[in-house]
């Protein structure tokens, strides 16, 4: 069946500037239901053709973006641990033995943006899922002793990351890209915050208090299971939760009028790698009043456009990664941004990795002039249809398991406002055409815009 559809996506898309897009509905074998409890609570269920599994993703749209106060930087991602530690009537190790007894698998990530809690289970096993997802996320409880282990263990997280050089990496990036926002921080945060958790208690709870509210939270279920029996445990299990999400005075970035770089060492064995991010809009711009809608469209369109020039500037297909990589290896490869989001202006992210043949100021002129010769039209629209083609039918391949549905809603939901931003999306990358692709490199992929961080092993420059 999956093969079937994969199919039916790429007979949609010719190989020209337009092309049918794959519907939401399409993607998913049907129109998701979506009901929301009086509390606030929005509940997702999809069905999915996967006999006896089911997953269930609890999605809170807080992240290292909500970090505005000084001094607690890293703290949501380090609230994602605590949520593992149990309740009054479940502790965390009851809890985890009771998700395990029936062969259920969890875990949880942060972003920038959101957390997300995940579980897989099976269907017969739902009813205890959705009772036990209920309870911490109303019924929180831990003791100082609890949360000062769990600060240790988070400590000796960050202290692994920076034995990478990526940890440096983004760090540098951030401080350069954002003076103001704070995406200026990564997600984990920085090493003094961090190392400062353990004399937070206090703010551990009120963050709690703050942040896991009803009205901000989504609950998705996609598998095999039946929608109305799941959705009366629901309202039955998170009826009762009570609470307003507490508005995050994040700052607003100025626009950038220049760009920066900085160069960085690494004392260990490395390959000379750097990272290169434009300034870029969100996903897409909320507003209210007369002009909204149209804002909206216009942003939509935007961002659909930039992620087409991720796949027809630097895709392994594309003539720059087969000079750079193929032909001159300068470059042992090049990866990009694809498919990350962002709920306020982001980056458009290009990652490469340089040969000893390759220069940072080489490759990176590179980078520039095709995004230049993009800007000037330079567009072919063939090339442009085989792009879209391709992420038409990467959406298709990659919604295969109701984790992979659940993980697929959660990620847009988190960064747009419900699921009919996320089919105007997908119109609008069917209708981007070569003329789009030019304009969002004029206007957002300058050199103004851009900032770049090196690394290069062992001191040299």
């Amino acid at each position: 069946m999956r093969a079937l559809l994969a199919s039916l996506v790429f007979s949609l898309v010719p190989l020209s500037a337009r092309a049918q897009p794959p519907s939401l509905d399409g993607l998913l074998g049907g129109a998701p239901r979506v009901e929301s409890l009086p509390n606030g609570l929005r509940v997702v269920l999809v069905p999915w053709a996967s006999p006896g599994i089911v997953a269930y993703y609890s999605l809170v749209r807080v992240g290292s973006r909500d970090e505005v106060e000084a001094g607690h930087t890293g703290f949501a991602h380090f609230f994602e641990h605590m949520m593992f530690r149990g309740t009054e009537a479940h502790s965390g190790d009851e809890y985890a033995a009771l998700l395990n007894g029936v062969g259920a698998d969890g875990n949880a990530f942060t972003t920038s943006d959101y957390t997300c809690y995940t579980l897989v289970a099976p269907t017969a096993a739902l009813p205890l899922v959705v009772e036990l997802e209920s309870d911490r996320f109303q019924h929180l409880s831990y003791a100082e002793p609890a949360f000062r282990t769990e600060a240790g263990a988070v400590r000796g997280e960050y202290q692994v990351w920076s034995s990478d050089p990526s940890q440096p990496m983004w760090e540098a990036l951030g401080e350069l890209a954002f003076r103001e926002h704070t995406y200026r921080h990564t997600t984990i945060g920085y090493l003094a915050d961090v190392e400062a958790m353990p004399g937070y208690y206090d703010y551990s709870r009120d963050f709690f208090r703050r942040f896991y509210t009803p009205d901000d939270v989504t609950v998705l279920i996609v598998g095999d299971f039946d929608a109305d029996a799941a959705l009366a445990v629901v309202r039955e299990r998170y009826g009762s939760w009570r609470g307003r999400r507490a508005r995050s005075a994040v700052p607003v970035e100025p626009e950038p009028t220049e760009g920066g770089r900085r160069d960085l060492t690494w004392t260990g064995p490395v390959s000379p790698q750097m990272y290169v991010g434009w300034r870029t809009p969100a996903f897409v711009t909320e507003g209210r009043g007369r002009g909204a809608a149209a804002a909206r469209t216009a942003s939509l369109r935007d961002t659909a456009a930039l992620q087409l020039v991720y796949l027809y500037a630097f895709a392994e297909s594309s003539p720059l990664y087969q000079r750079l990589v193929v032909n001159e290896r300068q470059a042992l490869d090049l990866s990009t941004g694809l498919g990350e989001q962002s709920r306020d202006p982001g980056l458009f992210l290009v990652m490469a990795e340089l040969t000893e043949a390759g220069s940072f100021d080489g490759v990176l002129a590179a980078l520039q002039a095709e995004l230049d010769a993009i800007g000037r039209g330079e567009v072919d629209a063939a090339r442009l249809g085989t792009a879209r083609s391709h992420l038409f039918g990467s959406m298709v391949m990659a919604l295969e398991t109701p984790a992979s549905v659940a993980g697929f809603l959660a990620g847009h939901l988190a960064v747009a406002p419900d699921l009919d931003t996320v089919r105007a999306y997908l119109t609008a990358l069917a209708e981007v055409g070569p003329e789009d692709l030019a304009r969002v490199a004029r206007q957002y992929l300058t050199a103004s815009r851009r900032f770049t961080v090196t690394m290069s092993p062992g001191g040299a420059s």
